[in-house]
């Protein structure tokens, strides 16, 4: 039995909800008044919070989280489980689509899921002041890490979602475009001022006044989310079980996750080495791993666009395969030069070369991700394109560890060059990137669907 609407308090005029989701329309321009204002108004939110969103992942992650790592001692076990647990985390994506489905209340749900993921590292910052074996404090920011980002992963799977049925499908890539751009700015600043800040305080107490700072600015964050619209949306009551298989069931889906298994394991079978090789090998300082980050952020700028540009002339997929061989031959390549001369001028040439590669790829793959998903349905089909890829993330961190201690025990000189296990990883992570436009080749957009999961429906104003 249909339940009657219910007013949304962020509406102007609540009565006049518009039933149908904004992001089923093409323009802002096809929205009724009331309803056009209220979207204008959630994308601009969008914008703030995406960047306080961006300045509490900087200071919790990357440089900030590897070097708090390296003062409590951590292996390189400890280190390639640290970035890979948040991989690991998107099991709690199905769980967060599943909730959405049965409440509808996305809005609520993903504010909820936001203040975890940032509260929890309160207990990261408290780490060194707890009584415990020094060889256990590098195990407890694992565990703390992997909490953290089974909230932050439901929050994600909930938000896309969400946003996907507030802006209207024309507005997506300016709108997308603009929040990218404002927060790789302020990524930017944020990892100048927190490399200057550790650098220029004694651990602990630099990283643990940087988590302090960054779980209040992620709390502002968390609070824009009330601020903005959450449209009508079906509440549904789906069968457990083909939350799972339907997106299976899907040949063009099945196809693009065997894709990003392959390239997520192969990313992370190197990438959590990356900032640990800058601090440990190279001897860099926090403030200029904070410049590279920096200067692929600026670069980034000016390169996304772009490669928008592009996408939209030759499509996604080759964008897609072109992006994956330059993320193959470059960085791995100014790494390895960088190591075997020891000059960081190949670190900064590798950062730029970071904006240039990466850009199609995130670019392309998100847009292929969207175009592989039905429109019913969508956050089942988002949760597990983000469940697949984190696994193969997972195990493929999980494995750089092990495999990282195996090729230490084969260092030695190579064409009167220093060879360091390092050296030997990203030689191996080169050669397997560059295989990944392989996985491209079959990939096609068949016109049929699976059926889709059996639902009842009760249509529902969530506020």
């Amino acid at each position: 039995m249909a339940t009657a609407p219910r007013p949304d308090p962020t509406a102007d005029d609540p009565a006049s909800a518009d039933a149908i989701a904004p992001g089923s329309a093409q323009r802002l321009l096809d929205l009724d008044p009331i309803t056009r204002r209220q979207v204008r108004r959630t994308m601009r939110w969008a914008v703030v919070e995406g960047s306080l969103a961006q300045a509490f992942l900087n200071a919790t992650t990357g440089g900030v989280l590897v070097g708090f790592m390296l003062h409590l001692g951590a292996t390189p076990t400890e280190l390639a489980l640290v970035a890979s647990v948040p991989h690991l985390s998107q099991l709690a994506s199905p769980l967060a689509a599943f909730l959405a489905a049965a409440l509808g209340r996305r809005k609520w749900l993903t504010l909820a899921m936001g203040l975890g993921s940032r509260l929890t590292w309160l207990a990261a910052a408290a780490v060194p002041l707890v009584p415990m074996p020094d060889a256990a404090r590098p195990w407890a920011i694992v565990a703390i890490a992997l909490v953290a980002s089974l909230f932050l992963a439901a929050q994600n799977t909930l938000w896309t979602a969400w946003m996907g049925d507030v802006v209207p499908e024309r507005e997506r890539g300016r709108t997308f475009g603009v929040r990218s751009g404002v927060m790789g700015v302020v990524g930017t600043a944020a990892n100048l001022a927190v490399g200057a800040f550790l650098d220029a305080v004694a651990a602990p107490v630099s990283f643990q006044v940087a988590l302090v700072v960054a779980v209040a600015i992620g709390l502002l964050g968390v609070a824009v989310y009330a601020l903005q619209v959450d449209p009508p949306t079906p509440v549904e009551r789906v069968r457990w079980r083909e939350l799972w298989t339907v997106p299976w069931r899907d040949l063009v889906f099945r196809r693009y996750l065997r894709f990003t298994f392959y390239w997520n394991f192969v990313v992370m079978l190197s990438g959590p080495f990356v900032t640990p090789f800058f601090l440990d090998e190279l001897g860099m300082t926090f403030t200029q791993v904070a410049f590279a980050s920096s200067l692929t952020a600026l670069t980034a700028l000016v390169t996304t666009p772009l490669w928008g540009r592009v996408a939209d002339r030759v499509g996604h997929k080759p964008v897609l395969a072109l992006g994956t061989i330059l993320v193959g031959l470059l960085l791995p390549t100014g790494w390895i030069l960088a190591g075997l001369t020891g000059q960081l001028g190949w670190i900064w040439a590798s950062a730029v070369a970071d904006a240039i590669a990466w850009g199609p790829v995130r670019l392309a793959a998100f847009n292929l991700a969207l175009a592989s998903a039905p429109r019913s349905n969508r956050v089942v089909f988002v949760a597990m394109y983000a469940l697949g890829t984190g696994i193969a993330g997972f195990l493929g961190g999980a494995s750089s560890g092990p495999l990282l201690l195996a090729l230490t025990r084969l260092e030695g000189t190579v064409l009167l060059a220093p060879w360091s296990g390092y050296t030997a990883l990203f030689v191996i992570a080169a050669v397997l990137r560059l295989q990944a436009w392989w996985f491209l080749r079959p990939l096609g957009w068949p016109r049929r669907r699976p059926r889709s999961i059996r639902v009842r429906r009760r249509a529902a104003l969530r506020g």
